[in-house]
């Protein structure tokens, strides 16, 4: 063929292939940017039936979103994940001796607790005088409701009867343990009281949020034994070297479990509600004491009562003091970690700690505000200024805070808006005082001097 020739069957083949590619690129495209109609890749039958089972699914989606909102207060709640980082690996949320409940059973450390639990739960059904088998048969009839407060990857592959010994073995150990700490005239057996012995490390475990069972399995055991829980949780909030009681027996069945009962006792819940005032904290401890709010030990216990208390001349600022053990630090953690896993929504009920140590926070800008914090009775235990600055500092950043630390926020700024003059003077005779002094001393001296030779002169006329 001629060179004209040759060139049109050269070019021509290859202008085609690259226009059929473009025009395929420009469709892929187009169909991305739209997508295929249900109707044209399927009937309208089976469009329709398509269409009944997506909406299915977001309703039961829904449903299970609007299920875990309601059961939070009940749920056995997961340590959060941004909190693990506390107490070096895990420090306050794995148990050192006993598991209860499924989150940890599979640990090796405490498998030795395993038998102790079974012997413990042999020795409530002989004090209680009710057959084993009519003991754990209750326990049986309420393992349901029990199962649907833990994650169902924590009893996955547990039928309802090893569940339900599960509960009964950890539940009869539990009540046990609280009889051993308010018998009086009611003694565990001579066995266990040996084992018992090892309380520190009990106690700790007990009160881990991860290492709950649910109030209803306790409640359920204590018909066939009671137990003074008001005097026993008494008796574990001493560890913040408070006296609490609970002001009815009766009103036990609201809590969902033994950190929820202590974490209600520490905090002196309320029940009213209030909303969000958004302020930034802005006085330490020093800072407060430059404006003349004295920092002052709250009469009563409770965390929930703090305030600020005006005088004439000088305001105060009440709180309960702050506790620093290695027990007491880890069960404030772990109801720490509880409020948030349950603060839902804008709820003082759920958020007293989380304010108490926000509040606590806000006083602590240096080790000096520590040492202040100390000196005054709000800040005690065997932790070091730095270690407690730490530790506030870190759990102020995951905590859940509530209105009543805003409640604090809004009286330092109204103190400081009304009495701002007054508050000019004190600040400037807080920050000079040793100037002061010095000046007045010198002033007495030189007095002295100048009354001692008016006196000579005198003599000497």
């Amino acid at each position: 063929m001629g060179g004209a020739e040759a060139e049109a069957v050269a070019i021509h083949p290859v202008e085609e292939v690259l226009g059929r590619a473009a025009e395929k690129m420009e469709a892929d495209i187009s169909k991305k940017q739209t997508g295929p109609t249900v109707t044209t890749i399927m009937g309208g039958a089976e469009a329709e039936a398509v269409a009944i089972q997506v909406e299915e699914e977001l309703k039961r989606a829904a449903e299970n979103m609007e299920a875990d909102i309601s059961e939070k207060e009940t749920k056995i709640h997961r340590f959060p994940v941004s909190m693990r980082s506390f107490g070096n690996d895990g420090g306050y949320v794995v148990p050192n001796v006993v598991a209860i409940g499924p989150y940890h059973r599979h640990r090796l450390h405490l498998r030795q607790a395993e038998e102790k639990k079974r012997a413990a739960a042999h020795y409530f059904c002989r004090d209680s005088g009710h057959p084993a088998k009519a003991v754990y048969e209750r326990i049986f009839s309420i393992a349901g409701e029990a199962r649907s407060c833990y994650d169902d990857d924590a009893t996955d592959g547990i039928s309802e009867a090893e569940f339900a010994a599960m509960m009964f073995h950890d539940g009869c150990f539990l009540v046990q343990f609280m009889l051993f700490w308010t018998s009086g005239e009611q003694q565990v057996a001579p066995p266990l009281e040996s084992w018992f012995s090892i309380t520190s490390n009990i106690c700790r475990d007990i009160f881990l949020l991860e290492n709950q069972i649910p109030w209803l399995v306790l409640q359920a055991l204590m018909e066939f034994r009671p137990v003074l829980v008001d005097k026993f949780i008494a008796n574990m909030a001493s560890t913040f070297y408070m006296d609490l009681n609970l002001q009815d027996g009766s009103s036990i069945t609201k809590w969902a479990h033994l950190l929820d009962l202590l974490r209600c006792c520490v905090s002196g819940i309320m029940s009213d509600g209030k909303s969000p005032m958004l302020l930034a904290p802005t006085s330490s401890a020093i800072e407060l004491g430059q404006i003349g709010i004295k920092l002052t030990v709250s009469r009563t216990a409770e965390l929930k009562n703090m305030g600020i208390k005006r005088g004439p001349l000088f305001g105060k600022l009440f709180l309960t003091p702050f506790m620093m053990g290695n027990t007491g630090t880890c069960w404030l953690v772990n109801m720490l970690a509880l409020e948030r896993c349950i603060a839902v929504t804008w709820d003082v009920n759920c958020t007293v700690i989380g304010s108490y140590i926000a509040v606590m926070a806000m006083l602590m800008n240096r080790e000096e505000d520590v040492h202040e914090l100390r000196a005054k009775g709000l800040v005690k235990g065997r932790f070091s200024d730095q270690e407690t600055l730490q530790l506030l500092k870190t759990l102020v950043k995951h905590i859940h805070i509530g209105p009543r630390y805003f409640d604090i926020l809004v009286e330092i700024e109204a103190y400081k808006r009304d009495r701002w003059l007054w508050i000019a003077l004190h600040k400037f005779i807080y920050n000079n005082i040793k100037t002061i002094v010095t000046v007045f001393t010198v002033v007495g001296v030189l007095v002295g001097i100048f009354k001692t030779l008016l006196n000579i002169r005198q003599n000497q006329k």
